[in-house]
C-alpha cells in the first residue's frame, strides 16, 4: 500500500471551503484527477452514498466506485473506493481551521495494481504532485 499526503493553507475559513469538499459535483472545479462522474453523485456527501467517477492518474483513465464513509460538516469527508482493476482506495480530506486561513489536508492510500510493482514510486510521485496542484487550484479559487 503507498500512502501521499498533501497539505495546504487556503486563506478562508473553513465555511468557504467546504462546499468544494463536500458537493462532489464541485469537485471538478478543483480536484485535478477527477475528469467527471459516471453516476450521479450525491448533491451533497451523505455517510452510505455511493457514486462512480472518472479519474486519471499518470495519463490512464481510471474508473472508480467511491463510497463515502464519514461526513463531518466543516471538518473531513472520507471515503474508500475500488477500481475495476480491483484497487482499493481511501480518501480522506480534512479542514483544520488556524490563523491566517484553514489547513487542508488530503490523504490517499492505494492498494493492489501497479502500485504494488516497480511503477509504485512514480505513481506515488504523479499522485502527489496532482494533489498539491489541486490544493492550489482551490487556494485560487476560495481564497
Amino acid at each position: 500500500m503507498r500512502t501521499v499526503e498533501a497539505s495546504a493553507t487556503v486563506p478562508a475559513a473553513p465555511g468557504k471551503l467546504w462546499p468544494f469538499i463536500s458537493e462532489p459535483p464541485r469537485w471538478a472545479e478543483w480536484l485535478t484527477i477527477h475528469k467527471s462522474w459516471k453516476s450521479d453523485p450525491p448533491p451533497v456527501a451523505v455517510v452510505g452514498a455511493k457514486a462512480t467517477a472518472s479519474a486519471t492518474a499518470m495519463n490512464m483513465p481510471i474508473s472508480i466506485d467511491w463510497t463515502f464513509e464519514e461526513v463531518d460538516p466543516q471538518r473531513c469527508v472520507r471515503m474508500s473506493g475500488v477500481t475495476r482493476a480491483r484497487v482499493e482506495l481511501a480518501l480522506t480530506i480534512r479542514l483544520i481551521p488556524g490563523d491566517g486561513g484553514t489547513r487542508v489536508d488530503v490523504v490517499t492510500s492505494v492498494d493492489g495494481g501497479m502500485i504494488d510493482g516497480p511503477m509504485g514510486i512514480v505513481f506515488k510521485n504523479a499522485l502527489s504532485a496532482a494533489l498539491h496542484k489541486s490544493l492550489r487550484k482551490m487556494g485560487e479559487i476560495a481564497g
